[in-house]
């Protein structure tokens, strides 16, 4: 979690350059896996070759026993250049393989609104695009929201706090399925014609 000093006078939405997060959350706010986070911070990788260059991410100096914190400013300006589509949105842009196979982070809320555990979705931590990303991030790194890791099918077929959210996702699990759907349809409909061009004496 972020540590409390950083948050001095009136809360923003959004959580100051200056404030410190974990590696989970840094590797979270920038759309990639811990371990590719934790590549990007070494000078060099560990089979001798050269890391990733002016792509290194440095974390706040600390002690080797320290956890390692990031400044949020330093995550935002690595943002702001790399912009190519992350391993998340290759993830969603892989069809009906990737709605149902590839995990991806959801904010969620803190508790289930309702018994047996149900959690409550709130947005696609992944979505860049995303209007309330900052605010969400900050809820979550002061512990008021939490993330977990869902495939989009789960993540669809899951309680959200908003309809508007919930139908934005879902819509585009129906428009896959649909295009199952419809190239399904058509296969059988050429097999018929097959069969009808290779046997038109058959009987329908």
């Amino acid at each position: 979690m972020v540590h409390p000093d950083e948050f001095k006078g009136p809360e923003a939405d959004a959580l100051p350059d200056t404030a410190t997060v974990p590696a989970e959350l840094a590797a979270l706010y920038l759309c990639m896996p811990p371990a590719q986070l934790a590549d990007l911070r070494k000078s060099k990788r560990p089979d001798g070759r050269a890391g990733n260059g002016a792509s290194i991410i440095k974390p706040v100096e600390g002690g080797a026993k320290d956890p390692v914190l990031y400044q949020l400013g330093t995550l935002r300006g690595f943002a702001k250049t790399h912009t190519a589509p992350t391993a998340f949105d290759t993830a969603l842009d892989s069809g009906l393989p990737g709605w149902v196979a590839a995990r991806l982070p959801f904010f969620a809320e803190r508790e289930p609104r309702i018994k047996r555990g149900r959690r409550v979705l709130i947005g696609g931590a992944w979505d860049r695009a995303d209007p309330l990303r900052e605010k969400r991030f900050a809820d979550l790194a002061k512990g008021r929201i939490r993330f977990t890791s869902l495939t989009c099918a789960e993540a669809a077929a899951s309680l959200w706090a908003d309809v508007a959210s919930h139908s934005a996702l879902a819509e585009k699990g129906l428009a896959l399925l649909r295009r199952e759907t419809e190239a399904i349809e058509a296969a059988l409909a050429a097999t018929g014609q097959l069969a009808a061009a290779s046997n038109p004496d058959a009987v329908a």
